[in-house]
């Protein structure tokens, strides 16, 4: 009888889901390790961690690539990123310039595949998030998911709706080392005080079941 007992045992646990954080970072302690900043010129010297509603923040940017990336993680078929996105100042969403084809994008690639190519909104023009892009346009009114707005931080210091905070989640089935990309793409230069954006809170989850 004890034998069965054990045996029994031993074959539920075979099936319990391990779960691994392997990574995360509120920026707090100014700890930057595992990710790079790229600019035109290439690598940029110094991560900027700067203060936004009194938290630490990673940013601001604004045509700038932030590249995480992380090897050796455990054995896993799954993996869960959670990070929350600061979008700052005058992002318009689907607005086309004038001469334009295509929007001011906000993307994040995994492995080089990108999960996200969106638009975002602080104003009165629509945006694609929570969905990505199309050509035919996807139209949310702006501000559409997020978890909080706030004063702007530079042209629109002064207005109430000038920051919209984010909080993402996306799970895929993955296996080996890690590589993220965040970038925002812009149609024509912009200025960091007239468009930028944060990151905070970035944890990655490595599930294995």
């Amino acid at each position: 009888m004890l034998l069965l007992i054990s045996t029994s045992l031993t074959a539920c646990f075979k099936d319990i889901t391990k779960r691994d954080v392997v990574y995360f970072n509120d920026f707090e302690d100014q700890k930057k390790d595992s990710i790079n900043v790229y600019g035109a010129a290439g690598l940029v010297d110094s991560l900027k961690i700067t203060q936004f509603n009194n938290s630490a923040v990673l940013g601001r940017f604004n045509s700038n690539f932030v590249v995480f990336e992380m090897r050796n993680l455990p054995i896993h078929n799954v993996l869960k990123i959670e990070f929350d996105l600061l979008i700052h100042d005058d992002w318009r969403g689907n607005f086309l310039a004038p001469g334009a084809i295509y929007p001011e994008f906000y993307q994040v690639q995994l492995d080089n595949n990108t999960i996200y190519l969106t638009t975002f909104s602080n104003g009165s023009y629509n945006q694609s998030f929570p969905n990505n892009y199309q050509t035919n346009l996807i139209n949310n009114k702006a501000f559409s998911n997020a978890w909080g707005v706030f004063p702007g931080v530079c042209s629109k210091v002064d207005q109430t709706n000038g920051t919209s905070l984010y909080k993402i989640e996306y799970i895929t089935s993955h296996s080996g080392p890690v590589r993220l990309t965040f970038n925002d793409i812009a149609n024509s230069a912009t200025s960091l005080c007239q468009k930028s954006w944060s990151l905070d809170n970035l944890k990655l989850t490595a599930i294995n079941n």
